[in-house]
């Protein structure tokens, strides 16, 4: 498996105090990613004096067209079985996007979900920020 990071740790090291539902969202897609892709995973991360933005690309089948627009509702998923593993729940129950991304909405994120264009395979996941949004301090309100 290949990864490549792309100013990812420059990103979440200039915040002024690190965000755990940030962490923790941008973790569970980026773990999602690795258990579709085939040999690679690419996340880039971009940002202005406008926006952040954190793209994780692989090049694993892709989303099920028929859910592409509701991923990340609980009970959404595509997940199947493990060939030869008899202990695996049948499918996942989409909860693991769900709780991401709803972590990720209220660090003030929009996150749009697509498959690769063709001939290419794989899913894309971009997470995007305002700039003061992504560099708002924490509160226990929000923490």
């Amino acid at each position: 498996m290949t990864w490549t990071f792309s100013r990812l740790d420059v990103i979440l090291s200039s915040r002024r105090s690190r965000n755990p539902a940030i962490l923790y969202g941008l973790g569970n897609l980026l773990e999602n990613a690795v258990d579709f892709a085939g040999e690679r995973v690419v996340v880039e991360a971009q940002w202005n004096e406008d926006a952040v933005a954190v793209t994780i690309t692989d090049d694993g089948p892709g989303f099920a067209a028929n859910i592409l627009d509701r991923i990340g509702e609980p009970y959404v998923s595509s997940r199947h079985r493990k060939p030869k593993d008899s202990s695996a729940e049948p499918g996942g129950l989409g909860l693991g996007f769900f709780i991401a991304k709803t972590l990720l909405e209220r660090s003030g994120a929009t996150l749009t979900f697509e498959n690769r264009s063709f001939p290419e395979r794989g899913a894309i996941i971009t997470v995007r920020w305002r700039r003061p949004e992504f560099e708002r301090p924490l509160s226990l309100a929000t923490a």
